[in-house]
């Protein structure tokens, strides 16, 4: 069942590219998904997540925001004459969690301007994230483990958002220029 939604979720977005809804491009559109699910075939998503969707709504605000502040901040910079920026790369340690809420979390810095998810080390668990407006180190910690707390809160497992209350990972060292 699920590869038969797959199917037809990348014939549609093969027909959306072609903007043309022929029966040739319908035809090659199955042939080239049945075709990409064979030579990438999907990985099961391990580990217990529950979808919470109150708290979905929550991270999806919360991310929105951040969204349009750090617009503004980069349309600023853009639209100034003075030089602003004071660039680094700041280690931000990570609880232990899945996979998905680490991909989710880095996917989700890498979106915002002004962030670049860099590296993500799994012993111990760090994020390495590139800022280009970087003036207050903790501050960047925090909201990463806010973003991080959220994401856990909307789609982690029950084990994953009992332990967000436990002791922060320890201190990496931070290179900034």
């Amino acid at each position: 069942m699920m590869r038969a939604l797959l199917v037809a979720w990348l014939t549609v977005l093969w027909l959306v590219l072609w903007r043309d809804a022929s029966a040739a491009n319908v035809v090659s559109g199955v042939a080239i998904a049945l075709v990409v699910l064979l030579v990438f075939p999907p990985r099961q998503v391990t580990g217990d997540h529950a979808l919470r969707p109150v708290k979905l709504l929550v991270f999806i605000a919360y991310f929105a925001w951040k969204l349009v502040v750090s617009n503004l901040i980069v349309a600023r910079e853009i639209v100034t004459p003075r030089d602003h920026v004071r660039s680094g790369i700041v280690a931000v340690p990570v609880e232990a969690c899945s996979d998905l809420v680490i991909t989710l979390v880095a996917n989700a810095i890498s979106l915002t301007p002004g962030t670049l998810t860099l590296e993500v080390r799994r012993d111990p668990p760090v994020l390495f994230v590139h800022v280009l407006h970087l003036h207050d180190l903790d501050q960047v910690r925090r909201d990463i483990r806010t973003l991080q707390r959220l994401t856990v809160e909307a789609i982690g497992s029950a084990e994953a958002v009992a332990e967000l209350d436990a002791e922060p990972p320890p201190h990496v060292e931070d290179h900034a220029r």
